[in-house]
């Protein structure tokens, strides 16, 4: 197997053609095994997932950031606005 960064001494680091088709063809195998598996394992995650439970538990998160950060009553345009105005005087 080739393995990317490996090298002789006095070897050039960059792939031969050859090396980089063996590469890309192994990656495109390994991904033909690992995807199914990682997929089975989504669908397992989101079956057993509590949904009424995350939403809750995201709810009292977004509460918890509002009460540290409340939003401001204005954008601020209004007073850019009124300071534009007053630099055009």
């Amino acid at each position: 197997m080739v393995q990317v960064g490996e090298k002789q001494a006095g070897e050039n680091p960059v792939l031969s053609p050859e090396e980089h088709r063996a590469l890309l063809k192994e990656y495109v195998n390994r991904w033909a095994r690992v995807g199914p598996l990682l997929e089975a394992q989504r669908e397992e995650d989101v079956r057993r997932s509590d949904t009424i439970s995350n939403i809750s538990a995201f709810n009292r998160l977004y509460e918890m950031a509002l009460a540290a950060s409340p939003p401001v009553p204005d954008s601020g345009l209004v007073e850019q606005q009124r300071l534009f105005s007053k630099l055009r005087r």
